[in-house]
């Protein structure tokens, strides 16, 4: 179920996170990447593995940690970025420390220069809501090199983040230690009398004080080394110890994993709105543009069913030929079967003037009928394109995205950007890939992936999967007659990918490749199927799946 996140990282819980990190020093730096203008990944190498440091600077997301998931990079690196690999990449993270409980980490790292002396720097992350930071300071000099977001005098000035500053740590809150400190003030609120403290965990400790004492849940917090998370309806909560003020169900991860489950999949909506947001908003311009405009077509078509009254219309005023009418709007005659009947006209023009107009209009709507039948359909079927396109994007990451704005390009409802350096990219796209009881699983998340994955990658006796009446993913197994769990497993990936994913009973079929079909003359991925077996699923999705892009 989509979420929101309901509270930030607070101190104790950095207090883990630096442990946990302390555990892997030495890491030496290879690879500094930004996902996005606030997110940064150093890849590095620990415990003789490569790993992601993930650094997050965003308002609301902002952490440090270790990943097991893969990131997509900007094409272009950002200045401070490149400033980073300049000073610190091949250097090595040799110690972390933390101060006092606060959301601020120290990372100390030895690095060569250019004529190879070693030096050592200090990254400090600041992770404090709105005002996150990452400033790189000589360890020497004390000296500020740059940092993420800049603070002059004039916007602080009792504290400035700029290139030749010396650095100073924000200021001290004179807090308690509370693993040192085991006496309380209940009547004062705990985040204002401990370090490390958020409100969550202050009501978390004053749940628990009911049943046990201050020092006996502060040991329960020292000891922990685990992610607790509690979900809400569409709300999320996670702590070091089990929320249990909120909820008695919870889902228990090493900390690597939990905040990989927490924070992934936020921060990739919110890269795609960021790197996407103009594709985001013309696809939803495109669908209600089409949505207005078939109801207009079929309010038209609608009175083009009717003309004969136009013809009466005529043949009326015909009768009447020798009538005066010039000046008049309107005439009241007796049609053909003695009934009055009230006929607008043109006040310029005479009675057989009036009578041709309406002549003409009537053959008009005899040949516009056929017309707007031709243009329904053709807004109907770009209403579907851009539908299954507003359903991909709610589901997908940053490279699906950009796979998407390439296909409006392609078909022309975009221009293409001129790019300096332009690469010419494979007309192979990249799929998604898992295996399965020694199956090979694959599928794809938008119409080029999709139109790939079913007509040119997959084999004729390969099995395929669609959620039935949603735009969702095309998905072969390499098996024609694979067992039901298999099946199952396959139906509900093919499910969860699709905006049937919150559904449940999600109806979806599966047949043999070569029964699928291309519609002719539509665009990607609109297919028609034969012979095909359908299977109901309650849709869920394993985030310990290893789904690579190949």
């Amino acid at each position: 179920m989509a979420y929101n996140l309901n509270m930030a990282l607070d101190g104790i819980i950095l207090s883990k996170i630096k442990d946990d990190l302390i555990k892997h020093l030495p890491m030496r730096i290879n690879r500094i990447i930004n996902i996005s203008d606030t997110e940064l990944v150093f890849n590095v190498l620990a415990d003789r593995q490569r790993q992601n440091l993930i650094i997050s600077l965003h308002s609301l997301y902002n952490r440090i940690c270790l990943s097991d998931r893969n990131y997509n990079t900007y094409d272009n690196p950002s200045g401070f970025v490149m400033l980073l690999r300049k000073y610190i990449a091949d250097g090595i993270i040799t110690a972390i420390e933390q101060v006092d409980y606060d959301r601020l980490l120290i990372l100390h790292i030895s690095a060569q220069n250019d004529i190879y002396d070693r030096k050592n720097y200090r990254l400090y992350v600041e992770l404090m809501g709105k005002y996150a930071n990452l400033i790189l300071v000589d360890g020497e000099s004390g000296k500020i090199i740059d940092a993420l977001k800049r603070i002059p005098p004039y916007e602080n000035n009792k504290r400035t983040i700029q290139s030749g500053a010396i650095y100073e740590l924000v200021a001290p809150q004179n807090k308690k230690d509370p693993f040192k400190n085991d006496t309380v003030d209940l009547n004062e609120s705990l985040v204002k009398q401990f370090s490390g403290f958020s409100k969550l965990l202050e009501n978390e400790v004053r749940f628990r004080l009911e049943k046990t004492s201050f020092k006996d849940i502060i040991k329960t917090v020292k000891e922990a080394d685990k992610l607790y998370i509690t979900r809400i309806n569409d709300e999320i909560y996670y702590h070091i110890i089990p929320l249990t003020h909120l909820s008695e169900e919870y889902e228990c991860y090493d900390l690597k994993k939990g905040f990989d489950i927490v924070y992934y999949d936020l921060e990739e909506k919110d890269r795609i709105k960021k790197s996407s947001d103009d594709i985001i908003k013309f696809v939803k311009k495109q669908y209600k543009h089409y949505r207005e405009k078939i109801a207009k077509l079929e309010e038209m078509y609608r009175e083009s069913l009717n003309p004969e009254e136009l013809k009466e219309n005529g043949d009326l005023l015909y009768t009447y030929g020798n009538l005066q009418i010039k000046g008049l709007k309107s005439v009241k005659l007796l049609d053909f079967n003695g009934k009055e009947k009230e006929i607008i006209l043109d006040p310029k023009k005479s009675i057989k003037e009036n009578a041709n107009r309406y002549y003409q209009n009537y053959h008009k709507k005899k040949k516009s009928g056929t017309y707007i039948a031709e243009q329904m359909a053709s807004a109907k079927e770009e209403l579907a394109y851009f539908a299954s396109l507003d359903e991909q994007l709610d589901m997908a990451n940053v490279l699906d995205a950009e796979a998407i704005k390439e296909e409006l390009v392609k078909y022309g409802y975009l221009k293409a950007h001129k790019k300096q350096n332009y690469k010419r990219k494979s007309s192979t796209p990249k799929v998604y890939q898992l295996h399965f009881k020694g199956h090979t699983i694959t599928f794809g998340k938008n119409h080029l992936q999709n139109n790939y994955v079913s007509f040119k990658y997959a084999k004729p006796e390969y099995l395929w999967f669609h959620a039935q009446g949603y735009h969702g993913c095309h998905l072969v197994v390499d098996d024609s007659n694979p067992d039901e769990e298999t099946i199952r497993f396959c139906a509900n990936l093919a499910a969860y990918f699709s905006k049937g994913r919150y559904s449940s009973s999600v109806p979806v079929d599966y047949c043999a490749v070569k029964d699928v079909k291309k519609i002719k003359g539509s665009k990607s991925g609109l297919v028609t199927i034969r012979h095909q077996k359908t299977i109901y699923i309650d849709p869920v999705f394993d985030h310990n799946l290893k789904i690579s892009l190949v």
